[in-house]
């Protein structure tokens, strides 16, 4: 993904799903990026990624209504 950059990492799938949702809610197209290895109990991190061009914004939303579990 190279002109994709990152707007949240975490541990979990279902938290990059809800900022995923907000984004999407913003018409900004975001991705479910999961680095985490299920041979080894679940280890790693889960990212959501954006478009290059829509990373300001994505932040922006991000921070301005943060997705609550």
């Amino acid at each position: 993904m190279p002109n994709w950059q990152s707007v949240y990492e975490g541990p979990s799938e279902w938290q990059a799903e809800l900022v995923k949702a907000v984004l999407e809610e913003h018409d900004i197209d975001a991705v479910v990026l999961n680095l985490r290895d299920r041979s080894y109990g679940n280890f790693g991190r889960v990212r959501v990624m954006v478009e290059e061009g829509n990373y300001e914004q994505a932040m922006m939303y991000l921070r301005l209504s943060p997705p609550n579990p």
